[in-house]
């Protein structure tokens, strides 16, 4: 078998931040930037369609982990104290 030569890889819609998910069954993926939807990731279509890889990648921004300075309480003792309704378990492992 022969290796294929290294070619260059086009930009990642996943990390994109004008990738969208659609309603539309026929066409799940969209382009904000570029105001469409399609069945397959939008930068296949446009190298699809144009020949080009898509220029209008943007990466998403990090996400960021929201930091609290309040420390983690105890679970509740509800169970113990409120018998309004009596607390079921179920085993979900048969």
């Amino acid at each position: 078998m022969s290796k294929s030569p290294n070619l260059p890889k086009g930009p990642n819609c996943w990390d994109c931040r004008y990738l969208t998910t659609t309603w539309d069954v026929n066409a799940p993926y969209g382009c904000k930037f570029m105001g469409f939807r399609s069945r397959v990731i939008p930068s296949l279509e446009v190298l699809r369609t144009d020949g080009r890889f898509c220029g209008a990648f943007v990466a998403k921004p990090p996400r960021v982990e929201k930091k609290t300075d309040k420390p983690v309480e105890q679970p509740s003792d509800r169970q113990k104290t409120d018998f309004r309704r009596p607390v079921v378990r179920i085993n979900l492992i048969t």
